[in-house]
């Protein structure tokens, strides 16, 4: 029976030319057996036309704002490839404000949906905030925690505004904490998987289904034909972390 592929199969597997990326606004994660979160798989092409757009919007500010962004805080590990994109895009233009980058580290997941009870900051920032208007750059606003906690830390610090920026937004961050600029939403129960952790989350994951019943050649099936995985990414992993799990 031939197999009629899904949006989101189109989207993950498509040429550069090719991505609705009006889809990725509000995308739905896809469904593995025995888990209960939902998984999306982000190309690389796909997380650069995001962060394109979202440095527009920093552009529009910088230009009508009466207190331009001075500092930009990557956060690791999630906001540092978003970070070095948006770094590309702002700062080789003569005519814009200055913003300097730096990094700031904090640690609250251990895993897919597991968290620590609080953030912790593991590297305080790489650039003096006082005075500044910082933006925190990060990949996802998942219940807020984070961006909330670094927002107050920084502000502690003598920041004179701090705002934030995520390429996605679930509901809860939009309540308890929500970015001043982002791409798109997702839904509570769905985990991202950007280009930066794409082993990670293998790493994370396949212990668990494993312990749940799944074999070797089912931990392939759902990472290759569900979510998306290059197969040789799996083929170079699966075999060792299966075996560990």
């Amino acid at each position: 029976m031939d197999h009629t592929m899904t949006t989101y199969e189109q989207q993950v597997h498509c040429r550069a030319a090719d991505i609705d990326i009006d889809f990725w606004r509000t995308p739905e994660g896809v469904a593995i057996p025995d888990d209960e979160l939902r998984f999306l798989l982000v190309p690389d092409t796909v997380e650069a036309m995001m962060v394109g757009e979202v440095a527009e919007q920093i552009k529009a500010f910088q230009q009508s704002a009466n207190e331009p962004i001075t500092r930009a805080l990557m956060v690791t590990m999630g906001g540092l490839l978003p970070g070095i994109l948006l770094h590309d895009h702002l700062v080789h233009m003569p005519s814009a404000p200055h913003i300097a980058f730096g990094s700031i580290g904090v640690s609250l997941y251990t895993g897919p949906d597991q968290r620590r009870p609080k953030p912790q900051v593991v590297q305080e920032s790489s650039l003096e905030v006082r005075d500044e208007v910082v933006i925190l750059v990060d990949d996802l606003g998942d219940r807020g925690d984070t961006l909330r906690f670094l927002s107050e830390h920084i502000t502690e610090r003598g920041a004179r505004r701090v705002m934030s920026l995520a390429l996605f937004m679930k509901p809860r961050a939009k309540t308890v904490c929500p970015a001043n600029f982002y791409f798109g939403e997702l839904t509570q129960d769905t985990w991202i998987i950007t280009p930066r952790e794409y082993v990670e989350t293998m790493a994370k994951r396949i212990p668990v289904w494993k312990q749940r019943g799944a074999t070797q050649a089912e931990c392939q099936r759902r990472l290759v034909d569900l979510i998306g995985y290059p197969p040789h990414l799996v083929d170079t992993y699966l075999e060792t972390l299966f075996e560990q799990g």
